[in-house]
């Protein structure tokens, strides 16, 4: 394999384990944790500029209390935006987790790729001197099979 290997690493299925339990300790944690269908997602969702929308709102439900309808429920307001506050700061670490296991993901996956590259360009090459790879080549090509031809090159009429 070349020196362009990206990542070079080994998590033990112990370690794989525990990190799941884990994960599925910090989800019990937060059982009122929800999937919404894409029928039940809110048309209107919170952005950087939405935040100081609610809080200024949220501040004004408090100040004037007597101005609001009796229907309206001031402790679920307030309840709903100290859950986005606390939800927040556990969704910036499960982001950059997330993005780390992708971008370890995709790291990984085109190291494998160009060693299997290799192993293809490998075998056929060998292929000229021994015939006992034909078979797996010919299993090998099938993943080739139907791919579009490479930019720049055009299809032979």
């Amino acid at each position: 394999m070349s020196n362009s290997n990206k990542i070079s690493a080994v998590l033990p299925e112990a370690d794989k384990t525990a990190a799941l339990a884990l994960l599925d300790e910090v989800k019990s944690k937060m059982p009122f944790l929800i999937s919404l269908s894409d029928a039940e997602r809110p048309k209107r969702k919170m952005g950087p500029k939405s935040i100081d929308y609610v809080n200024c709102c949220l501040e004004s439900a408090k100040q004037y209390p007597t101005k609001l309808t009796l229907e309206f429920d001031t402790p679920e307001f307030v309840k709903d935006v100290d859950l986005i506050n606390q939800l927040w700061t556990i969704r910036i670490k499960l982001a950059d987790l997330l993005n780390r296991v992708d971008d370890t993901m995709e790291a990984a996956s085109g190291d494998a790729m160009k060693a299997a590259d290799d192993v293809y360009r490998l075998l056929k090459a060998a292929e000229k001197m021994d015939g006992s790879v034909t078979e797996v080549l010919k299993r090998i090509a099938q993943f080739y099979a139907g791919q579009s031809k490479p930019r720049g090159k055009k299809p032979k009429p």
